[in-house]
């Protein structure tokens, strides 16, 4: 009988202690996956944060990379802004050193008008009218405002080009007999024949007449009558009537100087 109770003692237990052990096993596999649990928990929080700082890093590299850019482009800017500033002031200087040239070539544009009217009047008469017209231009020209001193500029030097081309040419042309340079009283209209700025003769319209310019005198003197076939012939090759071919005409011996 005692040891029925005995084997029934230990039979309940070894029953206890595999229940407590069934209840202890239990505790511990909670735990291990309540650790589980919270380890996943901190890994995809800390999955979280990793990202965060690799997308602030990135934002990081590209702002950085916006700022050497502005950098960049701030600093062009200054460059740009300090090259027009050069610029503008090398435009101010001009500008001034225009008026002020502008101011110098005034008076030395009048000195050459009034240079080419003491030509005009000391030089053979020919075309008087016309140059004469051409000098009167250019003096009022001078006095206007409204013109520019380009345009100044540009007209008396093409006067002084229309000058110097007359001795390069022969010319024939009409025009009446300027009775301050002859003894004649009569108002007559004659072909005056041009040889550059060499010699100056005249022919009556009937053909009856022929003279020529006597610097010396500074009159219109008449020729002997052996001169008029030449002078025709002279006339006719400045109207380019026929071709060019020599003549026979007086002129008058060279200047001396003084």
């Amino acid at each position: 009988m005692k040891k029925s109770c005995r084997g029934l003692a230990l039979a309940a237990g070894l029953l206890f202690c595999a229940g407590t052990a069934a209840v202890g096993g239990d505790a511990a596999l909670d735990a291990a996956v309540q650790q589980n649990r919270e380890a996943a928990q901190v890994q995809q929080r800390i999955d979280t944060l990793a990202g965060e700082a690799d997308a602030a890093l990135n934002d990081y590299r590209q702002t950085l990379a916006r700022t050497e850019d502005l950098r960049a482009y701030n600093d062009q800017i200054e460059r740009l802004a300090g090259e027009q500033q050069h610029e503008l002031e090398s435009l101010a200087r001009q500008t001034a050193s225009a008026q002020v040239l502008q101011q110098q070539i005034v008076p030395l544009l009048k000195k050459m008008v009034d240079t080419l009217d003491s030509f005009i009047k000391l030089d053979t008469p020919f075309l008087k009218a016309e140059r004469e017209a051409r000098l009167q231009s250019l003096q009022a020209l001078l006095d206007r405002p409204d013109v520019g001193v380009p345009e100044k500029y540009r007209r008396v030097m093409e006067a002084y080009q229309v000058e110097a081309e007359y001795g390069r040419t022969i010319e024939a042309y009409t025009s009446a007999l300027d009775q301050d340079l002859t003894e004649d009283p009569q108002d007559r209209t004659v072909n005056f024949l041009r040889v550059g700025r060499v010699a100056l003769f005249y022919m009556t319209l009937d053909g009856g007449e022929v003279g020529y310019w006597d610097r010396t005198a500074r009159r219109l003197q008449p020729l002997p009558g052996e001169y008029r076939d030449s002078i025709a012939q002279g006339l006719r090759i400045a109207r380019k009537e026929i071709t060019p071919d020599l003549i026979k005409i007086p002129l008058p011996p060279p200047e001396t100087a003084p």
